[in-house]
């Protein structure tokens, strides 16, 4: 699971599988920031862009100079139009 965080907004990316269909997919999530799709969909080229993100918990590490938050995902496949939720993480430093 990799995990790439934009500046301006907090946004995580990665590949899916859909349980489905069975085919990849490419996202792009909106964690937290201004939500201009328009841009996001010129930057992130052929990923399903959503922002139907929950944050569901914050942990400490590395002597509570790192946070991992745990965080729930909601995308569409592009293939069969299902939505699929799914959990990932992102670190803030």
């Amino acid at each position: 699971m990799n995990s790439q965080i934009a500046t301006a907004m907090r946004v995580v990316t990665g590949e899916k599988s859909c349980i489905l269909c069975d085919n990849d997919f490419a996202y792009a999530a909106i964690i937290s920031g201004d939500k201009d799709l328009e841009e996001l969909s010129s930057i992130y080229k052929g990923k399903v862009i959503t922002d139907q993100v929950v944050v569901l918990k914050k942990s400490l590490a590395n002597n509570k100079t790192l946070q991992i938050v745990d965080i729930e995902i909601t995308a569409k496949c592009p293939h069969c139009h299902s939505n699929y939720r799914f959990n990932n993480f992102l670190t803030l430093v």
